[in-house]
């Protein structure tokens, strides 16, 4: 078995250097013809807090993905709330058949068989499928009393393929362009088995 499907690569910096997640959504986007900006996505669909200490992930961007690290207000990063928030917005703005579903939670063979359906998506791992790393700062609590731990070097991609040894990837910082299963899902899970896809109204969610 061999699946890859030809997501275009779409490079979030210079003007996005913490907008992997909205980068990976218009990856996505593009493939399926629709004639998506990585900035106005980020701009005017994605759902962002001003902060991003104290901000819950799974609701807002947290920061400005337009500024790097070095910067006094940077960009940190999102789960798959705002990017399904961000992607719908977008494709009900333009007449869409299609709509983003929040996959958090699928396994292996879920995801697999979510690219035997056609839909590559977009999934949560690190910067070079390394185990995951927590930010010095550690955590901080949530409006609904939930503690976060803060990630370190979290990365967001679209996966684009699959066979019996690897995953194919669709990197928006060109790290990965294939990792193999066992490694992709260990990370993966350490995240939260957190991933997005994009399909046809109507089609089996």
């Amino acid at each position: 078995m061999k699946i890859i499907y030809p997501v275009p690569q779409i490079l979030q910096k210079p003007e996005l250097p913490n907008g992997c997640e909205i980068t990976s959504c218009c990856q996505i986007l593009q493939y399926l013809g629709y004639p998506a900006d990585k900035c106005d996505l980020a701009d005017h669909y994605l759902p962002r807090s001003e902060t991003w200490y104290g901000t819950d992930p799974d609701r807002y961007y947290m920061g400005n993905p337009h500024l790097d690290d070095d910067s006094p207000q940077t960009g940190y990063y999102c789960f798959a709330g705002p990017i399904v928030t961000a992607a719908n917005r977008y494709l009900s703005e333009h007449g869409s058949r299609h709509t983003a579903v929040d996959l958090t939670g699928a396994g292996e063979k879920d995801l697999v068989r979510t690219l035997e359906e056609g839909s590559p998506f977009i999934f949560w791992a690190s910067l070079h499928f390394d185990d995951i790393q927590f930010d010095r700062c550690g955590s901080y609590p949530l409006p609904d009393g939930r503690e976060h731990r803060v990630f370190h070097q979290l990365h967001c991609m679209v996966c684009s393929g699959v066979d019996d040894e690897c995953f194919y990837i669709t990197d928006p910082l060109n790290y990965n362009s294939r990792v193999p299963r066992e490694q992709f899902m260990k990370i993966y899970r350490q995240l939260g088995s957190r991933a997005v896809k994009i399909i046809a109204c109507g089609a089996d969610s």
